[in-house]
């Protein structure tokens, strides 16, 4: 008797098939609300950091105008002439963040670094495809210790970093303007430029000076039109150029060789590397006329849905979304440009 009732209470607490499958669906449907709830507050987060990183970026450069009444350049001297080379171990291409270093609380960085060498001395540069000779003499080069350091400042942590470069990498950019030349940007941050604020004639809250971009695949078989640098070349006005790069598209962008190297360093004031113009949206396809900094169209982007983070003159860091006006937006790039916004 004792056996059958404890027989019939264990049959009697079981679940039917049908009571399985219902609490089944409920954990299903439960998943699929929590899920994208969860990862949409972890974006809000990392939006918030990325958002941070860029304030504390605008108050180094606030200060470092108020100690040398100037902005740092965009980008250092180099020797080419009417035609861009590969560089010199004579050019001193040092870039907006290697100058702002002591006011990142990165004083020690800092003073590891050299300015009276070319960057990345006894190489030219630090482009990925000599990585390999790099590693090896290591040891050689003047500021290898300062340029492997990790800036926490530099990363934004919604992007992904599949880059395989051995220095820091970066994901904030300094303006150059809304000109296809990397030499003489109207933003406030060319090459050899020295803006003071009172020159921004269009308004520090109205002027752009810092964005993000997301960082290269490190993958020629993989095309990612958010951090590719395509490569096209011919002769181009700057306008039509502008339109021709506007143009590609997932399925045409893979027939055009591509940079992917994006972020590969804070240390050099390459166009690719730590800068970039307002020449098209946002999130845009990014290109260039053959071997050239005079014939770059290169719009910030990010891994934040519908737009990007960017650090205005006076300090402010606003969300600009990625189908703002394109007249508005590259007046946003200029410094005296006599916009109005």
């Amino acid at each position: 008797m004792q056996r059958e009732k404890e027989k019939n209470f264990i049959h009697g607490a079981g679940f039917t098939l049908i009571e399985l499958l219902v609490a089944i669906t409920i954990i299903a449907l439960l998943i699929g609300i929590t899920v994208p709830a969860v990862q949409a507050a972890r974006e809000s987060a990392r939006k918030m950091q990325c958002n941070n990183n860029l304030k504390q970026i605008g108050i180094a450069l606030h200060s470092y105008h108020e100690a040398h009444k100037v902005l740092p350049f965009g980008v250092g001297l180099d020797h080419d002439g009417s035609v861009t080379s590969l560089g010199t171990l004579q050019d001193r291409r040092y870039s907006t963040h290697s100058m702002l270093l002591p006011y990142l609380d990165q004083v020690n960085v800092y003073n590891l670094l050299d300015f009276n060498v070319a960057p990345f001395t006894p190489f030219v540069n630090a482009g990925n495809d000599v990585q390999d000779q790099i590693i090896p003499r290591f040891n050689e080069i003047i500021n290898g210790p300062a340029a492997i350091a990790t800036i926490p400042t530099f990363l934004c942590p919604s992007d992904i970093d599949n880059l395989q470069s051995i220095w820091g990498h970066n994901n904030y950019r300094s303006c150059n303007g809304s000109s296809w030349s990397g030499r003489n940007g109207n933003g406030m941050f060319g090459q050899i430029s020295s803006v003071q604020f009172s020159d921004v004639t269009d308004g520090l809250s109205n002027t752009a000076m810092f964005s993000e971009r997301v960082k290269g695949t490190w993958n020629k078989l993989q095309h990612d039109l958010k951090s590719d640098l395509y490569d096209l070349n011919g002769v181009w006005t700057e306008n039509q150029f502008r339109i021709a790069c506007g143009g590609l598209t997932p399925q045409t962008a893979p027939a055009y060789m591509h940079d992917i190297d994006a972020g590969q360093t804070w240390l050099e004031g390459n166009m690719n590397w730590t800068r970039y113009n307002h020449t098209l949206n946002p999130n845009r396809v990014s290109c260039k006329n053959g071997f050239t900094w005079d014939g770059v169209v290169l719009p910030p982007s990010s891994r934040h849905p519908g737009g990007v983070n960017v650090l205005f003159g006076d300090g402010s860091v606003r969300f600009i979304n990625e189908n703002i006006s394109l007249i508005v937006w590259q007046a946003m790039g200029t410094i005296s440009g006599a916009e109005s916004l």
